[in-house]
Parts: structure tokens; sequence; C-alpha cells
């Protein structure tokens, strides 16, 4: 099976309930048989993904052309590897997708160089659910995401983050290509580990500082002596379905410049983090 964020669609080969997704099993006999390899698993859970698999879009190699049948992935030839072909014609055209992996295959995970004798790239492979928000955050580079789809592909790249719909990189000191990759870092830190720094730390900004800055983010809350003056802090408060959020914790990109600007895991959001204000700098 195979995603891609051009057009958010699962494909599959035609032959995908061949595939051997464990030792001497092929999927359908794990799916299929009531008996079978599939026992253990809930038959609910079985109907579901066969259900699921009947409304991928098939890809037919036949229909395909170019697509190579020899290639190589971190190193090791595949020979009759349709579907990685496919995947690999497909990001030599700037259409990026991902390969789901049974345990039963070698393959490594993540971003590997994929090559064949038309030339070579790097193909994404997925072992499990935590691998897909990796997968999309490397489009924002891989397919040059454009400023206008920053938002639309955030959602799934940054499950755990709510982006304001009028946050735009048109405050910031710099163009949106040059400041890209420097934002997608911080919101994958605070995605994947704010909260639970919150958590262990008991929400001390210095613990939680100094954890976050291991993973190359310098970020804090505003000082005190910001937080005395209200006409400076309600340029921290963001306004999102009309609610209002106050977005004190930032990070800094330098000293003197550029700032993401977030609240806390709020409630009201489920639990989720609001990015509110991408900024060159506030008043303090």
């Amino acid at each position: 099976m195979r995603t891609s964020f051009t057009n958010g669609l699962w494909q599959r080969p035609e032959w995908w309930h061949e595939h051997e997704c464990l030792d001497d099993c092929e999927l359908w006999r794990f799916m299929y048989e009531s008996d079978g390899p599939g026992r253990a698993v809930s038959p609910d859970v079985r109907r579901r993904m066969a259900l699921l698999m009947d409304r991928c879009r098939t890809w037919d190699t036949e229909q395909a052309t170019h697509v190579p049948d020899e290639v190589t992935v971190a190193g090791r030839t595949r020979q009759l590897a349709w579907s990685l072909g496919h995947a690999l014609r497909s990001a030599l055209e700037g259409h990026h997708i991902a390969c789901l992996v049974f345990p039963v295959d070698e393959a490594p995970g993540g971003w590997q160089a994929v090559a064949s004798a038309a030339g070579g790239t790097e193909v994404f492979f997925v072992r499990g659910d935590a691998d897909l928000t990796t997968f999309w955050r490397g489009l924002y580079k891989r397919e040059n995401v454009p400023e206008r789809a920053f938002h639309a592909l955030a959602v799934d790249a940054f499950p755990a983050l709510v982006l304001a719909p009028a946050l735009s990189f048109g405050k910031s000191d710099g163009d949106y290509r040059t400041l890209r990759s420097w934002v997608t870092q911080v919101l994958a830190v605070v995605n994947d580990h704010f909260t639970d720094a919150l958590q262990r730390h008991a929400g001390l900004p210095a613990k939680v500082q100094a954890e976050l800055g291991h993973h190359g983010i310098d970020l804090s809350p505003e000082s005190p002596n910001t937080r005395a003056k209200p006409a400076v802090i309600r340029q921290r408060q963001v306004e999102h379905e009309g609610e209002t959020y106050d977005c004190q914790w930032h990070a800094k990109q330098h000293r003197a410049r550029n700032r993401v600007h977030f609240s806390l895991p709020e409630p009201r959001l489920g639990g989720r983090i609001l990015i509110g204000i991408f900024v060159g700098h506030l008043d303090t």
C-alpha cells in the first residue's frame, strides 16, 4: 500500500492479497481463512482491513510506463520489485509515496536510498504508526510545499497541534522558503515532546527549556517583566474559533528575531497545542 500528500489517496497493486505478511503466510490467508494464521485478530478488524483495501485505488503495472522492475534499497538489489519501482518513479517525478512494510520484509524503515537504472532518490518505508508523521514532515522540503499548502499538510505532520487559520509567515524576518525548515523543526519538537516535558517537570519552565534544548530548539515562556505589561501580553493572545488563547511560550530562531508563539496544551482543543503566531519579534 502507499499514500501521498499530493492526492491523499492510498494505492495498491493488483496482487496485494498475494503479498507475504508473515513467514509462509500471504495476506489472503491471514485475512480470509477463519482458522488461518490471522485467527488471533478480531474478524471485525480483518473485515475492516479488507473493506479499506477494496477502496484503495489500484495501479496497474501494465498500464504504467517506465516502471523499473529491478531496484536497490539501501544497497540491496531486488528483482521484480514493481511496487518499489512505482514508488521510485513517482518520487523522481516529485511526487513522494510511502511504502507500507510488513514485518516479514527486511526493508529498513524511514527514508531510504532507492535506485534503478533510471535514477535514484529517497523513498519512505512505513513500519508503524509513529513513522507516518516523519513521512509527512519530510514532504515540506522534498516536494517544496508552498506556503498556501503548509496548513493542510500540518494536519497529518503535527497531529498534536492546531495551527491558527490566520497564521502566516508574512510578519517574520525572512521569507517562507528561508524559514520553512526551521519552523518545521520547531513544530515537530513541540508536537512530539512539549506536553510530555511539561508533565515530567511539573511545568517548571527552566527544566522544560533544558530538555527541549536537547532537540535543538531554544524555547521559553515570556519573562515576568513582559507578563507584567497587559498591553504587551495582549499581543500574545490569539483568537481561534471564538475563543482566546494565550500563546506566551515561544521558540526563538535567533536572539533578536523570529519567534513561533504557542499555547500550553488546551482542554478546549482536546489537549492539543495552538500554534498562534509566526513573527519576527513582539514587544517586550
